[in-house]
């Protein structure tokens, strides 16, 4: 507020001596201060309405993070509904050479099995040469399919170049042997398959596929100095080794996928006795399952009640202030959070959760017994993880409701105060304006005052001079 006093208030007297005296017209007058003045008087109600958007943009983002925290554990509930999602098992080899993964399609069981050989990729090399005597070579595949590769030179380096732009599945390195008689560099070629198994093997000729066909072309691979160090084979494992059941089953790679329904098989090295695999209920996985959704459902009841609880600030006088919470005295999130609480607490085919280690706080909150749900697990494997999974559906019930995109109660509040906001920017933009243009017309209107007042200071000092001369001439 500006206040004006009494010593800096504008005056013309006329003294005892007849002498009249202006004084204060212009100087004492602070025209910054009262425009200032104004403009805060006039600003208040955008100052409100700026304190309202810091509060609607606060619940706004407490919002978001609440539904981000819906979507997550829906995430996470929606796998734990789908078929055999708690069919969780590990699966365990005899051997170390041996590993062994199952998905939730598997069964606990037993797998007796031996390997024979592992997978392996073909490695050729060529005989030791300075240059080839064409630039024209053909690859030929295990099912006899011919691929010609043409070289920029007879180089064995360019011919390595050549295989390896081609991409016939055939890795080429041209390793450097030592020089021929003339100083010349010699090099072999080495060959590997890009894959492994039986059916990545491969031969390699100097000349087209024609001389090919024709038998005239070359078959670098088993001339002098030639020699495959490793060649392509399947893996083989022998199923029921020593029974009359005994099979052999192969692999391209070291992998034996769905060996049974759901449980794989990775070999390493050939065995020398029988391996047995063995496939297990996971009650330790089963367990974290259940526990994450308790915990999960438990974070989001807790973040629910400290937005909805507030704040209490106490000053120096000790009076004390309330702040309420982005939730307080908000109907859904209350309902949201009857309704997580419900989903997990209410009774399962008349069965009360506690029985599979599920319980409620005194103050609210969830807790999860893992041991308990183990013993029950132990007592009922079908009934218990049955059980969970009608929990699990509650919850994602429950999620659903408040969360889904199109139709979800938090999701529409979210909407609505996006659009309350918004409006309000628009509003808070057009006080700019309104309160820059009336800054401006007072400028204007003060500085008219100002430079009215310095004419009228002029003109006091004018005839103060005038007077002074006038009083002058007649003594």
């Amino acid at each position: 507020m500006t206040t004006v006093s009494a010593t800096s208030t504008p005056s013309i007297s006329v003294g005892s001596d007849g002498k009249v005296t202006a004084t204060n017209l212009v100087q004492n007058l602070d025209t910054t201060s009262i425009i200032n003045a104004l403009m805060t008087a006039a600003g208040v109600q955008q100052v409100q309405l700026e304190a309202r958007m810091k509060t609607e943009q606060t619940n706004l983002t407490n919002y978001q993070s609440l539904n981000t925290a819906l979507q997550s554990l829906q995430t996470s509930v929606t796998g734990d509904l789908s078929a055999n999602a708690m069919n969780l098992l590990t699966a365990t080899s005899s051997y170390s050479s041996i590993k062994a993964t199952a998905t939730t399609n598997a069964t606990a069981t037993q797998l007796s099995l031996q390997v024979t050989q592992v997978a392996a990729k073909q490695v050729s090399v060529t005989a030791s040469t300075g240059a080839f005597t064409g630039t024209a070579f053909t690859v030929v595949g295990a099912d006899g399919t011919q691929t010609e590769v043409n070289a920029a030179s007879t180089n064995p380096t360019d011919v390595a170049t050549a295989i390896n732009a081609a991409k016939v599945g055939i890795a080429a390195t041209a390793v450097a042997t030592g020089t021929d008689a003339n100083g010349k560099t010699t090099y072999r070629l080495q060959l590997t398959s890009a894959q492994s198994g039986s059916s990545a093997s491969f031969s390699f000729y100097e000349g087209t596929p024609s001389d090919v066909t024709a038998g005239t072309a070359t078959n670098l691979l088993t001339a002098t100095g030639a020699a495959t160090i490793s060649s392509a084979q399947d893996a083989e494992v022998t199923l029921w080794p020593g029974t009359a059941a005994a099979q052999t089953v192969t692999s391209s790679t070291n992998v034996f996928s769905d060996i049974e329904p759901g449980l794989s098989v990775t070999v390493s090295a050939p065995t020398t006795a029988t391996a047995t695999i063995t496939t297990s209920r996971d009650d330790s996985s089963i367990s974290t399952m259940a526990g994450n959704v308790v915990s999960g459902v438990n974070q989001l009841l807790s973040y629910i009640s400290t937005q909805q609880a507030g704040t209490t600030t106490t000053a120096a006088d000790g009076t004390t202030t309330f702040t309420a919470g982005s939730f307080t005295g908000d109907s859904m999130t209350s309902e949201l959070y009857t309704q997580l609480q419900q989903a997990i607490a209410q009774p399962v085919n008349g069965r009360s959760p506690s029985a599979y280690g599920i319980a409620i706080n005194s103050d609210g909150t969830l807790s999860f017994d893992s041991s308990k749900f183990t013993t029950a697990l132990d007592s009922d494997p079908e009934g218990t993880t049955a059980a969970i999974q009608i929990i699990f559906g509650r919850v994602n019930t429950a999620v659903t409701a408040a969360s889904d995109p199109y139709k979800g109660y938090i999701t529409n509040s979210i909407s609505s105060q996006q659009s309350s906001i918004k409006a309000d920017q628009a509003t808070d933009t057009n006080w700019t304006t309104r309160l820059a243009a009336q800054k401006t017309m007072l400028t204007a209107k003060y500085t008219a005052l100002a430079t009215t007042l310095s004419q009228m200071q002029s003109e006091s000092s004018y005839l103060t001079q005038q007077v002074d001369q006038w009083s002058s001439n007649n003594n």
